[in-house]
């Protein structure tokens, strides 16, 4: 997307030979065409959150609240008391999406019993028909799809470390603290993506097994997540913030 342009004359030299007066003049402007801007990213609209299994306690905390806007600490989706095993939630995106670069911001607000975040997890993308997965159900959901794993480029977050594995999934350790937002960029070659999906993956360094670092019982509270989107196909603009172009333009004087 084009923000803006700026042109600058910067100077105007007139070049006439000497001992030539009927010669024709040349009137040579010199300036530059300054392109500002960057490539826009898109926020993913998604549908039909669905997951194995949704916690029924403290209200439910269930999948469908993690895209309610609702960043408040007692919201979320959570897996008690089925710590200790993987869990899965998928997304459907609302209109299919091309190549490109993912950012997911994933939220966790929980203010209850202590720090509530994941412990290790992976990003997957699928393009099947949307008919074929994500049937809205928190708990028993059809979560199974042709999944593309996304390799991070980049994983950080606000306290927690996080390390990307050879699996593509992102292991935390460190300070375990609340609130707290894990920020991660990955890109895919897939077109026509249709849904996403978040597993939630035990690990041996995790209380309890995990998949969640909260300290009593492994769990995690996914209070919310954003997707954004770059599309490969949108051609940006150059990284700097201007780019300058060099102008030439040429005028012939009247004949005498």
């Amino acid at each position: 997307m084009m923000h803006c342009i700026r042109r600058h004359v910067l100077r105007c030299v007139l070049i006439a030979p000497a001992r030539a007066p009927r010669s024709p003049a040349i009137l040579v402007a010199l300036g530059v065409l300054i392109i500002s801007g960057s490539a826009a990213a898109t926020t993913v609209a998604l549908q039909n959150d669905t997951a194995d299994f949704s916690q029924s306690s403290f209200g439910g905390l269930i999948i469908s609240k993690t895209t309610d806007g609702d960043f408040t600490g007692s919201n979320g989706w959570g897996i008690d008391p089925q710590e200790g095993a993987p869990h899965t939630g998928v997304w459907e995106t609302q209109i299919d999406l091309g190549p490109g670069t993912f950012t997911f911001e994933i939220y966790h607000n929980w203010v209850n019993t202590g720090s509530h975040g994941l412990g290790r997890f992976r990003w997957s993308v699928t393009a099947d028909d949307r008919s074929t997965f994500a049937d809205g159900l928190a708990t028993g959901g059809d979560v199974t799809a042709n999944w593309t794993v996304l390799t991070p480029l980049n994983a950080t977050a606000n306290s927690a470390i996080l390390t990307i594995q050879p699996d593509g999934s992102i292991l935390a350790s460190g300070p375990n603290q609340a609130p707290e937002l894990y920020t991660i960029t990955a890109d895919s070659v897939l077109a026509g993506i249709t849904g996403i999906r978040l597993e939630a993956l035990t690990d041996a360094s995790l209380p309890f097994n995990g998949p969640g670092r909260q300290e009593v019982n492994g769990n995690f509270v996914l209070t919310e997540i954003v997707v954004d989107h770059v599309d490969a196909n949108v051609i940006p603009l150059p990284a700097a913030p201007w780019l300058a172009l060099p102008l030439l333009c040429v005028k012939r004087p009247r004949r005498l």
